[in-house]
């Protein structure tokens, strides 16, 4: 080979030299890069994991929140057709399990609260609706009422055969319609008053029959 020849082969291997020593310190500063990249992600995750720790929502904010957002299921009784609406996450008792015909029932239970949500048909005898107002009221121990042209609320501490459940209460508004009485009842957690407003509206808007979806 001659010397020129040589000589060019020199600087070409010099130079693919140089070119992998350049392409391998670039790799280590991409591979820094990455690596920097991928710990401010973690950093990130982690002080994201701590800040939503140290604020972690209460059982009753987390359910008043679900139950904001929840779906409203509709559902319709078959004996005498009428209808109440009740969030999706409530459990709906199976019909071979009610003891009496109009009779719904709803609950939903965890390790926290249990929130019943029942519904059923009564008859009047005859009584008009300040009669019937004034005998539910001393028979649930009522403590507050209010009577419309076609309905009366009561609402009170929560009894079961004659002793108070410490801690529970009971929202319900009654219906008249010719000689029958419909009922629908909220059976509730005295500290979660103020997170059910939806359900509470709920029952006082209620209409026997089918709504109109407009």
């Amino acid at each position: 080979m001659s010397d020129k020849c040589q000589t060019d082969f020199s600087i070409i291997k010099e130079s693919l030299r140089t070119f992998a020593i350049e392409i391998a310190k670039i790799c280590r500063e991409m591979r820094k890069a990455i690596f920097i990249i991928i710990t401010f992600i973690l950093v990130a995750v982690s002080i994201d994991w701590i800040h939503s720790c140290v604020n972690l929502k209460s059982h009753k904010e987390v359910f008043g929140r679900y139950l904001t957002y929840s779906e409203m299921y509709e559902y319709k009784e078959k004996d005498y057709d009428y209808v109440v609406r009740v969030p999706s996450f409530f459990n709906a008792q199976p019909d071979s399990l009610q003891e009496e015909k109009g009779r719904m029932r709803f609950d939903y239970a965890d390790q926290w609260i249990t929130l019943v949500i029942e519904s059923h048909v009564m008859n009047s005898n005859g009584m008009s609706l300040q009669e019937g107002m004034d005998s539910l009221a001393q028979i649930l121990h009522a403590t507050d009422s209010r009577k419309g042209k076609d309905y009366f609320i009561l609402s009170g501490p929560q009894y079961e055969n004659g002793s108070r459940i410490d801690g529970y209460s009971y929202y319900t508004k009654i219906m008249a319609n010719h000689k029958f009485w419909f009922v629908y009842t909220m059976i509730y957690p005295d500290d979660y008053k103020d997170v059910l407003t939806r359900l509470f509206k709920e029952i006082d808007d209620w209409q026997i029959w089918e709504r109109l979806h407009l």
